[in-house]
C-alpha cells in the first residue's frame, strides 16, 4: 500500500511538472491573440500586487451581466463572434473600470491567460496513478477482509468505501484551485501523498506483528 501510495504521489508530481512548462512558457503575441482566458481570485491578487488599484480589482470581481451573473470573474473569454479573447476581456474590464484594461493590458492578459500543455503530462499522470490505485483499494479491501469478522465483513468492507468519501469530502483543497498556481496545487498534493506513503512504510512493521499470519 505504501508503494501504491508513492505512486500516486508521483503521479502528481508529473501534473506539478506539466503544470510548470505552461507557467514557466513565455506567452507570444500571437498566442495571446488567439487564447483565452479566465479571472480568478490569483489573478486579482497578482493584478493587486502589480499596481491595479484596488477599485478597478473590486469592480472586475462585483461587474455582473444582465442576467446577474458575472461577467468577468470566472468567465472564460475565447475567441468568438469575430472578437477575440483578449479583446473580449479588455472590454468587459473597460467597461467596469474605464481605462484600466488599456493602461494594465500587459498585466491583464499575462495573468490570466489559460495556458495549454501536451496532453501527454495528463496521460502519463493517469497511467501511474492508476497503478497507484491497483495497488491501494484492492489491497485496501484485501486486508479488511481478512481482519473483519465473518459476521460483519460486507459491514466493515463498506465501512472502507464510507471513509474514503469521507476524506475526500473533508479535505476541500479544490477551494485553492483559483487561488493558488497550478504548479503549487499539484505540488502540494504531491507531499501529502508522499508523506503519507511515509507513513504507511512506518506502520507496516507494527501491523504485521498485530496480524500475525495475514
Amino acid at each position: 500500500m505504501a508503494f501504491g501510495m508513492t505512486l500516486t504521489g508521483l503521479s502528481f508530481l508529473v501534473l506539478w511538472l506539466g503544470a510548470s512548462t505552461g507557467e514557466q512558457a513565455v506567452k507570444t503575441p500571437e498566442q495571446l491573440a488567439g487564447g483565452s482566458f479566465r479571472v480568478n481570485e490569483r489573478v486579482l491578487t497578482n493584478l493587486g500586487a502589480g499596481g491595479v488599484s484596488p477599485d478597478a480589482i473590486t469592480r472586475i470581481k462585483d461587474a455582473k451581466a444582465p442576467d446577474g451573473k458575472n461577467s468577468i470573474f470566472g468567465v472564460k473569454f475565447e475567441p468568438k463572434d469575430g472578437l477575440s479573447g483578449e479583446q473580449q476581456l479588455l472590454n468587459a474590464v473597460n467597461t467596469v473600470s474605464p481605462g484600466a484594461g488599456n493602461v494594465h493590458r500587459d498585466a491583464i492578459l499575462q495573468n490570466s491567460f489559460l495556458f495549454r500543455v501536451s496532453p501527454f503530462w495528463l496521460i502519463l499522470a493517469y497511467g501511474i496513478v492508476t497503478l497507484g490505485e491497483l495497488m491501494l483499494s484492492p489491497m485496501g479491501l484485501s486486508l479488511v477482509s481478512k481482519v473483519a469478522p465473518i459476521g460483519i465483513r460486507g459491514l466493515m468492507m463498506g465501512g472502507w468505501f464510507v471513509a474514503t468519501a469521507i476524506g475526500n469530502k473533508l479535505t476541500q483543497i479544490g477551494i485553492y484551485w483559483d487561488i493558488w498556481l497550478q504548479s503549487s496545487f499539484f505540488l502540494v498534493l504531491a507531499c501529502m501523498a508522499l508523506f503519507m506513503a511515509i507513513v504507511l512504510a512506518l506502520l507496516l512493521k507494527p501491523l504485521k506483528k498485530a496480524m500475525p499470519g495475514v
